[in-house]
């Protein structure tokens, strides 16, 4: 009796026979793959993140992300990146290239949470660069700006690009906006758009976290210059000051020594704070000649609250 042809068995391709084995593992050993960050991650975030940096142009990722725990990072690739929905802009009023209007693509920073499994609770980014100055972005005002993390500038690598237009390479990454409209203004303070370049890290955490630890000290009632002046130091002064873990470090200056400046030496402080290159030619700190004397003023009345008063001792009395 003849037999049967023989029936070929189906190739099963590397990823297909991957996931085969997983699943036998998952059946034969449950829970021995439990709490492994290489199958938890969500399903956008696991082919995303990585333990180790293998590339000048990886992105650092710590915070609150799904299984990544606290102090931990993780590295994102440029190519993974550019794999990921990309948002494209006509920039033309970046105040950094006044030159011709700049044809960007990239990642909004709403798309990247998503994809890279942000927690809920987060609703904080911040972006730390190579000279230590550190950019915040909170969920309101990214809902309002949507901040790109830009991937290529007329369509080349911000590498390529700069050495083209004769500019200092901002890379790996930097944060631009297709138009930024601001949205308040605070006395002299108008919003400002957080222009990060040399973007290696972002961190993703808490508002709570963040500005609670430069909340003034003491109780303030709304539109006092206690709490104005902590909105602009909010948005202006905590790029490049920093209060214990938070904060940008490029100015070294820490928010006790800006208290004890105010407190102490408050002419001294709020011309620093007005014209830093008056004072000192060599200053890196941005000036702000648009801070008329409230402003100035509310700046100072709030970082005067984080260094108390001393009251002099009282004279004892002399007996006749």
């Amino acid at each position: 009796m003849p037999r049967p042809p023989a029936r070929k068995l189906p190739l099963l391709r590397p990823a297909s026979l991957r996931n085969l084995l997983v699943s036998l593992l998952a059946i034969a050993f449950p829970g021995m793959l439990a709490g492994t960050s290489a199958f938890a991650l969500p399903p956008a975030a696991k082919h995303l993140l990585h333990l180790r940096r293998q590339s000048d142009s990886d992105l650092e990722i710590t915070g609150l992300i799904r299984n990544l725990q606290p102090g931990e990072s993780s590295f994102v690739r440029y190519a993974d990146l550019l794999a990921l929905p990309q948002t494209r802009a006509l920039v033309t009023d970046h105040p950094g290239y006044p030159g011709p209007p700049l044809h960007i693509s990239g990642i909004s920073f709403e798309t990247l949470s998503a994809a890279l499994g942000a927690l809920p609770q987060s609703d904080l980014i911040d972006a730390l660069c190579t000279d230590r100055y550190r950019a915040h972005f909170p969920a309101p005002y990214i809902a309002q700006h949507h901040p790109i993390l830009v991937l290529t500038v007329d369509g080349q690598t911000l590498a390529a690009w700069a050495r083209q237009a004769h500019q200092l390479d901002p890379g790996p990454y930097v944060v631009m906006y297709a138009r930024f409209v601001p949205s308040f203004k605070l006395l002299a303070h108008v919003d400002r758009p957080q222009l990060p370049d040399n973007v290696v890290r972002l961190n993703f955490s808490t508002q709570a976290a963040t500005f609670g630890a430069i909340a003034p000290r003491g109780s303030f009632p709304p539109g006092s210059p206690e709490q104005i002046g902590f909105a602009i130091a909010k948005q202006n002064c905590l790029r490049c000051h920093f209060q214990g873990p938070f904060g940008g470090t490029k100015s070294g200056q820490s928010w006790q020594s800006l208290s004890l400046w105010a407190r102490e030496q408050p002419a001294y402080f709020q011309a620093y704070v007005s014209n830093p290159q008056k004072i000192d030619p060599h200053a890196h700190m941005e000036p702000n000649p648009e801070y008329d004397n409230a402003t100035l003023r509310a700046l100072t009345a709030y970082f005067r609250t984080f260094t108390p008063s001393v009251t002099p001792p009282a004279r004892e009395a002399h007996s006749r």
